[in-house]
Parts: C-alpha cells; sequence; structure tokens
C-alpha cells in the first residue's frame, strides 16, 4: 500500500471564488432590478420583495396582495442558483383598493 499521499490525485477542486452563475459581490440584486425612486415616489407605494419556500405559495401571496391593493400584478417568480426558495417583487399602492375592493 503507498504512504499517504502518494500517488493519489484530489479528485476534489476547491475554488474559493463566486460560483460561475453569478458576480462575487451580487446575489439577488443581480437579476432584479434596483427600486427605482418612481416606485416610491409618492404616499402609499411600495415595492415588495417576497420571499418563499415554492412557486404556488409565492404566486398566492402576490394574489392576495393584488385582491387588497392596486398592484403591478402577478409577476414572474424566480429561483436564484444557490439560494433557498423562490423569490418575486410586487409593486402596490396601499392607498389604492385592489381587485375586489369599492
Amino acid at each position: 500500500m503507498p504512504a499517504a499521499g502518494a500517488g493519489f490525485r484530489s479528485l476534489v477542486r476547491v475554488d474559493p471564488g463566486a460560483p460561475a452563475n453569478r458576480l462575487a459581490f451580487t446575489a439577488v440584486a443581480a437579476v432584479m432590478k434596483p427600486i427605482d425612486e418612481q416606485h416610491i415616489a409618492e404616499h402609499g407605494l411600495v415595492v415588495l420583495d417576497i420571499t418563499g419556500g415554492d412557486e404556488d405559495t409565492v404566486r398566492a401571496v402576490m394574489a392576495a396582495l393584488e385582491e387588497r391593493w392596486a398592484t403591478s400584478g402577478v409577476g414572474p417568480v424566480r429561483r436564484d442558483p444557490g439560494e433557498p426558495g423562490v423569490r418575486a417583487r410586487i409593486y402596490a399602492d396601499v392607498l389604492r383598493p385592489g381587485r375586489d375592493g369599492p
């Protein structure tokens, strides 16, 4: 039997750099557009970033918000590699009623 470490090459390569599919200094922010002043320029305007365990849950939350307030609607849901859960963003005007409002 060879001595420990003699004649064997490592099968695992450890690379301390960022994953190949994203930059080292970014995560969710790289996928989402920055919040613009226009999105929150008036009293009652909000931007909500939603994170949930699955797409159905996140879509249900966006649909519930859409019924309560005027929103940008149910938007795309994304999964970020290496991050738990799924994410979505919705823009809302909390002073205006949604679809089922008066």
